[in-house]
């Protein structure tokens, strides 16, 4: 059993690299925060069907529409 030694661990690649990066990828990812975002909301629906004036949904409305535009325009944003 060998054990790496710290100039072989600097040594490795990245799995991602930002050139290693399509379109098609970024979508991918848009598509799944955007799904994420859908399933959070669904629950909050779902929480105030079941226990009205919980506030959960309204929380859901705040936060998770700032948080969904962050990733997505970051990701989004990079000027090549």
């Amino acid at each position: 059993m060998t054990h790496d030694t710290k100039d072989d661990v600097l040594d490795e690649v990245p799995a991602a690299i930002a050139e290693d990066i399509t379109p098609r990828d970024l979508m991918a990812f848009a598509k799944s925060i955007l799904v994420v975002v859908a399933v959070l909301f669904a629950l909050g629906g779902a929480s105030e069907f079941f226990k009205p004036n919980s506030g959960v949904f309204e929380a859901c409305k705040t936060i998770l529409p700032p948080i969904a535009t962050l990733v997505i325009g970051f990701y989004f944003g990079r000027s090549n």
